[in-house]
């Protein structure tokens, strides 16, 4: 403003209405070139489109394929491929270990690791854990879908327990 010598709001906002008149007529008149055939041709007109590589989970964009192989191979991207805000008010046990029966020593009433025990305490749990294990293999799938994952990546850190059947 000071450059410009403008002295307040209301003399900027009048110079803005000015240029936004100035750039409605340049579009009348370019719209007039086009319909007379006189269209200008900018080398960014027959540029190749380029393809990005965008996550739709981290909201993050990736400039080559290079750079999108190094993050959906990330740990925090895996991770949110798993993980939903949803998925800490609807389950009511403790994450599956991986060993979906249910543990002997619980039935006798002798299991002493509580909730270090590899084995699921009770009928309840062994169902959310199946449920769970059904749940996050159909979002390895969406995510495998919609190129989230690489193909041949079967690494997911707590996960990998989970699609040992998968292999």
């Amino acid at each position: 403003m000071k450059e410009n010598g403008i002295q307040d709001m209301e003399q900027f906002y009048e110079l803005w209405l000015k240029s936004q008149k100035n750039e409605k007529s340049d579009d009348v008149a370019s719209q007039s070139n086009k319909d007379n055939g006189k269209q200008i041709h900018m080398p960014t007109d027959y540029a190749e489109v380029t393809v990005d590589f965008h996550c739709w989970m981290c909201r993050k964009n990736c400039n080559s394929e290079k750079q999108w192989q190094g993050h959906v191979s990330s740990e925090k991207h895996k991770e949110k491929v798993f993980y939903t805000e949803s998925d800490q008010y609807c389950w009511q046990h403790r994450f599956p270990t991986g060993y979906f029966s249910i543990c002997d020593r619980y039935i006798n009433g002798t299991c002493t690791e509580g909730s270090s025990c590899k084995f699921a305490h009770g009928n309840a749990e062994l169902q959310e854990w199946e449920e769970r294990r059904d749940a996050l293999k159909m979002k390895l799938n969406k995510a495998r879908k919609d190129h989230l994952i690489a193909p041949n990546d079967n690494d997911f850190g707590k996960y990998s327990f989970l699609f040992k059947d998968l292999n």
